[in-house]
């Protein structure tokens, strides 16, 4: 594992698909029987579903840390509470976890960073692991990042995965200052976001279509561009870090190589072996993502 600068290669070892699990042949089959009946009541139903995250099971490793917080408080989204917990004083580091994900995932990073002098503070967005809902988007995500950090004064650094990772550039566009950002497995867009579902699914492309064109006409047309980290990359102002790993299936690693490539404040930390989720609290990332925000403990 080394981190490089911009002379990281273009190419980027794609890893073997995934072998799809009974649900998602199951939704393959429903969604291509629909399809041929109405192409347009699949994509309707593919949008309606595209909203709704699941629920992982907390994290038993971090979870006691939950009651140690030495703050939780709550912030109303809309009609959803949302908790907020947070540890240590000092410079706040925000978490910004991904789609289906919980603020507790970045657990592995709390205990180091309080004992380095900073402030860790963790969410959990609507419909998403404590916090109220059923629904949401990342443009509802991105304005809790923004309420969360007004709520505790502004942050130096936001460490962000996955989906979370539009959701927190999307922030910065539109006001939240930081000094240090934090890129874990991030898409290159949300259009690559949608190509992979229907891959991932199976979803017939005329499916497919009617989902993106009711997702524009929920968001507007530049949905597609104000969710992008093609673009929003090159305007990001904080010094930034992108963590890649080569066996990523969730996210291309080409496209998270992409981004670092694209923003040029940007290093990028290549690993190999750990996954989409592993990175998450892996040492070979944990440590020099620790020192990339100044924790040298």
């Amino acid at each position: 594992m080394t981190i490089h600068m911009k002379s990281i290669a273009d190419a980027v070892p794609q890893p073997a698909p995934a072998r799809k699990s009974w649900r998602q042949v199951a939704t393959h089959k429903a969604l291509t029987i629909y399809d041929r009946l109405s192409p347009e009541a699949a994509g309707r139903l593919v949008h309606q579903r595209f909203f709704r995250p699941g629920r992982l099971p907390m994290p038993s490793r971090y979870e006691p840390l939950l009651d140690r917080a030495e703050a939780h408080t709550q912030l109303h989204q809309g009609a959803n509470t949302l908790p907020v917990y947070s540890w240590g004083s000092g410079p706040v580091i925000l978490g910004v976890h991904g789609w289906s994900g919980a603020g507790i995932q970045f657990g592995a990073y709390v205990e180091p960073l309080v004992a380095a002098g900073f402030r860790v503070v963790l969410f959990d967005a609507p419909a998403h692991g404590r916090a109220q809902g059923r629904q949401t988007d990342l443009y509802e995500m991105s304005a809790v990042v923004r309420h969360v950090a007004d709520s505790v004064g502004g942050v130096y650094g936001v460490l962000a995965h996955s989906l979370g990772t539009l959701a927190a550039a999307r922030a910065i566009a539109d006001g939240l200052g930081t000094q240090r950002l934090v890129l874990l497995a991030p898409p290159l867009d949300l259009a690559s976001v949608v190509d992979r579902l229907g891959v991932d699914l199976g979803i017939p492309e005329k499916t497919l279509d009617v989902h993106r064109r009711l997702m524009a006409e929920r968001f507007g047309r530049r949905v597609w561009d104000e969710l992008s980290l093609s673009r929003l990359a090159p305007t990001l102002p904080a010094q930034g870090l992108v963590v890649v790993d080569s066996t990523d299936r969730a996210v291309a690693p080409g496209h998270s190589e992409q981004v670092g490539r694209l923003w040029e404040t940007s290093q990028v930390l290549r690993t190999q072996g750990l996954g989409h989720h592993r990175i998450l609290w892996h040492d070979t990332v944990v440590a020099p993502v620790l020192d990339f925000l100044g924790a040298h403990i």
